[in-house]
């Protein structure tokens, strides 16, 4: 397992009772609760701030769910983007990113203008994933030539978008013009080794500090946004961390989905933390589809 010089170390517990072959997603949705995914499964969990856990079956594979302007979700399918009506699970697919063979959409995130930005991901070396944005202009290709593409998020300004290529095994930090929406000039923030694991989701919270998580030693590493040093650490009791966000009353509790990956003992829950730190709130897309 991972040990770094961090500042401290965390201990997650799992607090819910669905198991998820792939939990992903997780979102802060006030009033509700916590909501996230079961890809493999095809389903919607949530959990509300009493503990209630609640679960629907969904119309069609969703890997990304951020919230909309209105009721629904604002959905990532395999193919493109729609609305998740998440009273019955119905999934309308309004717009089209690519239907290209061997290639799936995968993680999501809105930007502080409401714009979104989504990445695709291939199974094999052929590096043909991608990065999307979709706001009034439609879908157009941001960066090329990736391998998975998952965690996005912004810094507190906006003027950072940070971006994880989980088999490439990097994070990387790109100046962002949050009035047009285009990226500038980019960094690697943080490498990390294949030996050690995949970085996969993040979120960022209200210091700029980058929560990461790490599929295969079951961590969630906090890095210094300048130096990509790992400041604090979160032990999670299952290898497979998929993803993590803040919630609560207080935006305190980091939220983290694992896979139930090869079944190991307590893979595919929910787990928590309370954190000495915050979140933020998550932004909403404000596009009509």
């Amino acid at each position: 397992m991972f040990r770094s010089t961090s500042e401290f170390t965390l201990h997650a517990v799992p607090v819910s009772e669905s198991v998820s072959g792939l939990g992903e997603s997780p979102l802060w949705d006030p009033p509700a609760g916590l909501r996230w995914l079961d890809i493999a499964g095809d389903r919607l969990h949530t959990i509300d701030a009493d503990g209630h856990e609640s679960s629907i079956s969904l119309s069609v594979t969703a890997t990304a769910v951020e919230l909309g302007p209105g009721s629904d979700l604002f959905t990532v399918t395999r193919t493109g983007f729609g609305w998740l009506d998440p009273a019955n699970g119905r999934i309308a697919q309004k717009v089209t990113a690519t239907e290209a063979d061997g290639v799936t959409m995968n993680d999501a995130a809105i930007d502080p203008h409401g714009r979104a930005w989504a990445g695709s991901a291939v199974m094999d070396d052929s590096r043909r994933g991608a990065l999307y944005r979709l706001d009034d202009r439609g879908v157009t290709t941001q960066l090329h030539r990736l391998s998975m593409s998952n965690g996005i998020d912004w810094s507190p300004g906006g003027d950072t978008l940070y971006h994880v290529d989980s088999t490439a095994g990097t994070v990387t930090a790109w100046d962002y013009d949050l009035g047009s929406g285009e990226l500038g000039a980019a960094r690697v923030l943080r490498t990390v080794p294949g030996e050690i694991g995949l970085p996969d989701g993040l979120a960022v919270d209200a210091e700029g500090s980058i929560w990461l998580a790490i599929w295969g030693p079951g961590q969630v590493w906090r890095l210094d946004p300048r130096t990509g040093d790992v400041t604090a650490t979160v032990d999670v009791p299952t290898p497979c961390t998929t993803s993590c966000t803040f919630g609560g009353t207080e935006l305190s509790t980091l939220y983290i989905t694992t896979a139930n990956h090869e079944q190991p003992e307590g893979g595919g829950l929910l787990y928590a933390v309370e954190t000495p730190l915050t979140g933020r709130h998550t932004h909403r897309f404000t596009e009509a589809l």
